[in-house]
């Protein structure tokens, strides 16, 4: 899959495609407590959130078809003294389902952490699949003090120091992009954009 695999950055070109994809990708996943997808509808609100990062914004494409994407945004970890350690977070990740298993994700995050190391940003926070990511180098958020925006902890909650020592005396507190809110908690507006969304879908 590699060696005809080419990643590269979104275009607004590739909006739709995109958004299709992720549906098609989180639809087929059977999550605990899940009600609706709404992975696409993050996607699109995440494009014109402030805490985007652009420039880790990655598709995949198999012969001019994208069959893969990985989104990014600023986060950061507030203290309880009131200090901040600035982080960035992924997600969502998405893979076409007929293509799953052969590589195209762990080809993406791999690709993308390492322009993050490029780019000298420091730390990684994200919420994924335990058994999945400490392959790229995540921890428990918990081994750093580091907790959700409501205190809690969770094992799907993990680090990762692009930069050695960066979550050493982060603990605090995550904040993510407004974004996550908003798909989660943000009912007609999801209802609205899934509508429109549905109205265009193939």
């Amino acid at each position: 899959m590699k060696n005809y695999m080419n990643i590269r950055i979104e275009t607004s070109s590739d909006y739709a495609a995109v958004e299709r994809l992720t549906f098609a990708a989180f639809e087929t996943m059977n999550l605990p407590g899940r009600t609706h997808t709404s992975e696409h509808f993050l996607v699109s609100l995440l494009r014109s959130d402030p805490w985007f990062i652009p420039e880790l914004d990655f598709v995949a494409e198999v012969s001019g078809e994208i069959v893969g994407s990985i989104f990014y945004s600023h986060s950061k970890i507030v203290r309880p003294e009131g200090g901040e350690t600035g982080t960035i977070t992924f997600g969502p990740v998405s893979v076409a389902p007929k293509l799953h298993g052969r590589g195209i994700g762990s080809a993406l995050i791999r690709h993308s952490l390492e322009r993050a190391r490029q780019m000298y940003l420091r730390a990684v926070l994200i919420m994924g699949h335990p058994g999945y990511y400490p392959r790229f180098g995540f921890t428990g958020a918990a081994n750093f003090g580091i907790t959700l925006a409501d205190g809690a902890g969770h094992d799907a909650f993990m680090a990762l120091e692009l930069v050695p020592g960066t979550l050493t005396a982060a603990g605090g507190r995550w904040q993510c992009a407004k974004a996550f809110d908003i798909c989660e908690n943000n009912t007609e507006a999801f209802e609205a954009y899934h509508r429109r969304f549905l109205s265009n879908f193939p």
